[in-house]
C-alpha cells in the first residue's frame, strides 16, 4: 500500500494532462468521421446562390466577394441584420469546389477548440499562474463534455450556416476576451488590434456573443479604471466597434420584416427580459444537473484537481481571489444573459427559435461553472492561509503530501463508478449517436442517395432535376431534403444554387 501511495504521489499532472487530452481527441474521432457524410442543406444553398453563380461565371474571387456583399445587402433589408456572418454564409466551400463540404465540421470544431485553448491558457496560465498541464486538464475535460452533450450537432458542426452564425462568433468572443486580458497585462498594441478585429466580427454576427462581449467590456472598464486607466481607456475603441456593429444589426429593416411591424425596442420588455433570463438561468442549471449529469461529474473532477492548483497558486500569493460572491453572480449573469435575445424575440410570434441559442448557452455554461469552482476554491484556500499567517503559523501548502492518495485517487474512482452505474450519459452522448448511425448502414445509404442526387444536379445538361428520396434518418447530421413540392423553400434554394429550371423529389413509388 505504501509503495502504491508513493507511486501515486510521484505522478505529476502531466500524466493526467496527456490522459485528458487523449480522451478528448478520441472522443472527437466519431464526430470528425461523420464529416465525410455531411452535406449542405437549406440556407447553405440559399445564402450562397449569388456567390456560386459569380464563381461559375467568372472564377474571379473579386466577383465572388462582390456577390457576397450583395447577399449581405439583400438579407439586411429583407431578413436579418447579422451582416458579418451573412458575408461568411455566402462563402460556403461548395461555392468553389463540389463535394468539399466535409471540411466544414473540421473548420467549425477546430475554430472553437483553438479559441477555447487560447482563452483557457490566458486565464489559467497567464492570469491565475497555473501550470500548463493543469490548463490542459481543464480545457480537455470541458471540451469533451461540451461536444459529447452538445444540444445541436447541426449547429455545432454539420450545418454551415448554423455553425457560422453561432459557433464562430462564440470562438471570436473567447479570443476577444483572451486578447483583452493580454492587452491589459502586457500593453502590446497587437493585442488591442486583435481585440478590435474580434469586436468587429462579433458585433456584426451573433446577438448572444455580442451581448457577452459587451458585458465583459463594461466589467473591465469599471473594475480596471483605477488600476490601468490608460489601457482600459484604449479598450473603448473595440467596445465602440462592437457596440456600433451591434446597433447596425438591431436596426436592420430585415428584423422588422421578420418580426413584424411591432418589432422594436420596448423598455418594459427589456425589464421582463432581464428577469425572465435570470429565472431561466436557474431552471436550466437544474435541468443540466438532471439531464446532463456527466457535466457535473466533470466539474467534480475539475474541483479535485483544482484544489491542488489553487493550493499552489495561493502558496506564494500569485493570484488573489477577492469578492467571491460577486464573481459567482457575474458568472451566473454571463450565463443568464445568453437567454436574453431569445426571451426578447419570443414576444414576436413570427420569429422562430432554433437550437442555436441552447448550444451557445451550453458552451458558455461550462467554462463559467468551471471558473466558479476554481475561484471559490482559491478564495477558501487563500482565506485559510491568511488565518494561518495571522496566528503566526506557516502559510505553505494547506493540502498534505497524502492528498493524491487519500483524496484525488478516491475522488476519481468515485467519479468513474458513478458514470458506470448511471449509464444514461452513454445513451445520449454524441459518439454513440454517430457510431450507431454508421453501424446501422444509414450513413452509407444517405451518402449513396446524395451521390445519386448530385450526379443530376452537377449535370449542366439537365435543367429539370427529378431527385430520388433521401433517407429521413440523419443521425447527428443536418439535411433539409428536397420535397415533392417544387415551390418549397429547399427546392427553391437548391434550384437557384445549381441553376436549374426545376428541382423536385420524385414520389417513392415512382423510383
Amino acid at each position: 500500500m505504501k509503495r502504491l501511495q508513493k507511486m501515486i504521489e510521484k505522478w505529476n499532472n502531466k500524466v493526467f494532462a496527456w490522459g485528458a487530452a487523449l480522451a478528448f481527441f478520441l472522443s472527437m474521432l466519431p464526430i470528425w468521421y461523420l464529416a465525410f457524410y455531411a452535406r449542405p442543406s437549406g440556407d447553405d444553398y440559399g445564402y450562397s446562390a449569388l456567390t456560386h453563380a459569380a464563381w461559375m461565371d467568372t472564377h474571379s474571387l473579386i466577383e465572388v466577394l462582390r456577390a457576397a456583399a450583395q447577399t449581405v445587402v439583400n438579407n439586411y433589408n429583407s431578413w436579418n441584420g447579422d451582416w458579418a456572418t451573412t458575408f461568411l454564409f455566402s462563402l460556403m466551400p461548395e461555392v468553389f469546389v463540389p463535394w468539399s463540404f466535409w471540411i466544414v465540421p473540421f473548420l467549425m470544431t477546430g475554430a472553437v477548440i483553438a479559441a477555447t485553448g487560447v482563452f483557457m491558457y490566458e486565464i489559467c496560465v497567464k492570469v491565475m499562474k497555473l501550470p500548463g498541464e493543469d490548463c490542459v486538464i481543464y480545457t480537455a475535460l470541458l471540451l469533451l463534455t461540451a461536444y459529447q452533450f452538445i444540444p445541436s450537432t447541426a449547429i455545432g458542426m454539420y450545418w454551415y450556416v448554423g455553425a457560422v452564425h453561432y459557433m464562430l462568433p462564440h470562438a471570436a468572443g473567447l479570443l476577444g476576451i483572451a486578447w483583452m486580458s493580454s492587452w491589459l497585462q502586457t500593453g502590446r498594441g497587437s493585442r488591442l488590434i486583435l481585440v478590435a478585429v474580434c469586436a468587429f466580427f462579433v458585433g456584426g454576427s451573433s446577438y448572444f456573443t455580442s451581448l457577452l462581449l459587451l458585458m465583459v467590456f463594461a466589467a473591465v472598464l469599471v473594475l480596471g479604471w483605477n488600476r490601468k486607466r490608460g489601457r482600459v481607456l484604449a479598450l473603448l475603441i473595440p467596445f465602440l466597434i462592437c457596440l456600433i456593429g451591434f446597433v447596425i444589426q438591431c436596426k436592420s429593416p430585415g428584423n422588422t420584416a421578420r418580426g413584424g411591424e411591432d418589432f422594436g425596442f420596448s423598455g418594459s420588455l427589456a425589464v421582463y427580459t432581464v428577469a425572465e433570463s435570470l429565472r431561466r438561468g436557474i431552471l436550466t442549471i437544474g435541468s443540466y444537473a438532471s439531464e446532463k449529469t456527466f457535466s457535473f461529474v466533470m466539474l467534480f473532477v475539475i474541483a479535485l484537481f483544482g484544489l491542488e492548483s489553487m493550493d499552489r497558486v495561493t502558496e506564494k500569493e500569485k493570484f488573489s481571489f477577492p469578492f467571491p460572491l460577486l464573481f459567482v453572480v457575474a458568472m451566473f449573469g454571463c450565463f443568464s444573459a445568453m437567454f436574453a435575445p431569445e426571451v426578447y424575440s419570443e414576444r414576436f410570434d413570427s420569429i422562430g427559435i432554433s437550437l442555436g441559442p441552447a448550444t451557445v448557452r451550453w458552451f458558455v455554461f461550462l467554462p463559467a461553472a468551471a471558473f466558479t469552482v476554481l475561484y471559490c476554491e482559491g478564495w477558501i484556500l487563500a482565506r485559510m492561509k491568511r488565518r494561518r499567517a495571522e496566528a503566526g503559523n506557516a502559510t505553505g501548502r494547506v493540502l498534505g503530501d497524502g492528498y493524491r492518495f487519500k483524496v484525488l485517487l478516491p475522488g476519481l474512482l468515485l467519479a468513474v463508478l458513478f458514470l458506470l452505474f448511471d449509464r444514461e450519459w452513454m445513451r445520449t452522448c454524441v459518439d454513440r449517436q454517430a457510431v450507431e448511425y454508421v453501424a446501422s448502414g444509414q450513413a452509407e445509404d444517405f451518402r449513396d442517395q446524395i451521390a445519386s442526387q448530385m450526379e443530376i444536379l452537377l449535370d449542366d445538361t439537365v435543367k429539370e432535376a427529378y431527385l430520388c428520396p433521401i433517407n429521413p434518418e440523419q443521425g447527428p447530421l443536418m439535411h433539409m431534403p428536397v420535397t415533392t413540392d417544387e415551390n418549397a423553400f429547399t427546392n427553391w434554394v437548391v434550384k437557384n444554387f445549381y441553376r436549374k429550371d426545376k428541382v423536385v423529389m420524385v414520389e417513392p413509388e415512382d423510383t
